[in-house]
């Protein structure tokens, strides 16, 4: 029998932002500073894919508005996550991101550099595996029932 290969996980790391910085100079010393330094121990061990998802404050408080709107309906109570960024890591192998965080480059060309930038005291993860419903304007990867 074939070995059944594991699923590819999707590994978010939430960031928040410490607030000494704004946003437009936290964003760029994220995209040309921290990205850069992280990106080579990324690619070192193996991480199939890596993604930074960004959240300004602008959009959270604009579709934060949006979803106080819809209050009575299946909206009520939903609240627009605060972070400011998810490093996203997709592995077939956990262990990849094990060895990359517990690596002595890790702490030293990445850790260290977040102090003052990234609050310290919370980071929200998440694993998971996704599924997509809808790729390329067609539903795929499931079937759909009609209901009266």
């Amino acid at each position: 029998m074939a070995e059944q290969q594991m699923p590819l996980l999707k590994v978010s790391v939430l960031h928040y932002r410490d607030h000494s910085h704004d946003e437009e100079t936290w964003t760029k010393w994220y995209l040309e500073e921290q990205v850069p330094r992280f990106m080579p121990i990324v690619h070192k061990h193996g991480i199939d894919r890596c993604e930074l998802y960004i959240t300004p404050a602008a959009f959270r408080q604009q579709f934060q508005a949006d979803l106080d709107q819809l209050k009575g309906g299946c909206a009520s109570g939903w609240n627009m996550s605060p972070y400011d960024a998810a490093v996203i890591y997709w592995v077939r192998d956990p262990q990849k991101v094990r060895n990359m965080l517990n690596d002595p480059d890790w702490n030293g060309k990445v850790v260290v550099f977040e102090k003052g930038w990234i609050d310290q005291t919370k980071v929200d993860v998440q694993i998971g595996t996704q599924t997509t419903f809808i790729e390329e304007g067609k539903i795929i990867n499931t079937i759909t029932k009609e209901y009266d």
